[in-house]
């Protein structure tokens, strides 16, 4: 079995997490006797769109890299993660996002018609909520670019991990904040990264009747 987890920084390798969750997913998949393997396609500052669309990070973005960072293998599953850069207001409260609404929705869909094109199965993430420091117009602009992930889950009937609940859930259990699962407001810390593993996990070994 071939895992593409496909997103940004809070997807990508981090020399202050010990496991993130693709790591976490192929030890998890092992454990349950099966043969898998999970190439991490998360890049820092990455947005769904093209370089040319918002260029703040001179980087293959989700549509200059989607042919080769996910489809070149020929995943049978796919984890899609993003919206927090692409939902950014760089110029305040006021600002634009680097991905308009619209656009970001767009994107998300030519992913996951491009997978099941393909064959593969889709697991979209909502983009994970961010910490206290960060001003609400951040938090209230990233829950819209949440309900369109939530929504194109619902129409296109594909599999869900809503962090906006899960965390919250976790914590509340704990008596915490949800800063206690976020190293700095934004990205998911070790803990963090084992809750979307342990749910990308039940998604797909109750696909393959591991349960």
């Amino acid at each position: 079995m071939v895992v593409v987890t496909f997103g940004n920084s809070t997807t990508a390798p981090r020399k202050t997490i010990k496991k993130v969750y693709a790591v976490r997913l192929h030890e998890l998949l092992a454990n349950a006797g099966v043969s898998n393997i999970v190439i991490n396609a998360g890049i820092p500052g990455s947005h769904t769109g093209y370089e040319k669309d918002n260029n703040l990070f001179k980087i293959p973005h989700g549509m200059d890299r989607f042919d080769t960072a996910v489809l070149a293998h020929h995943p049978d599953w796919v984890t899609i993660n993003f919206g927090i850069n692409d939902s950014w207001q760089d110029r305040g409260k006021k600002g634009t996002s680097r991905i308009p609404l619209e656009e970001y929705r767009h994107n998300l869909k030519f992913f996951i018609n491009g997978i099941e094109k393909e064959g593969g199965k889709v697991i979209l993430l909502t983009p994970n909520p961010i910490g206290k420091k960060y001003k609400g117009y951040h938090r209230r602009r990233l829950k819209k670019y949440r309900n369109v992930v939530i929504n194109l889950a619902v129409e296109n009937h594909i599999p869900l991990i809503n962090t906006w609940k899960l965390f919250p859930e976790f914590v509340h259990k704990k008596h915490e904040k949800l800063d206690a699962l976020l190293l700095d407001g934004v990205h998911p810390n070790d803990t963090g990264h084992k809750i979307v593993a342990d749910a990308i996990f039940k998604i797909i070994s109750t696909s393959l009747n591991l349960n």
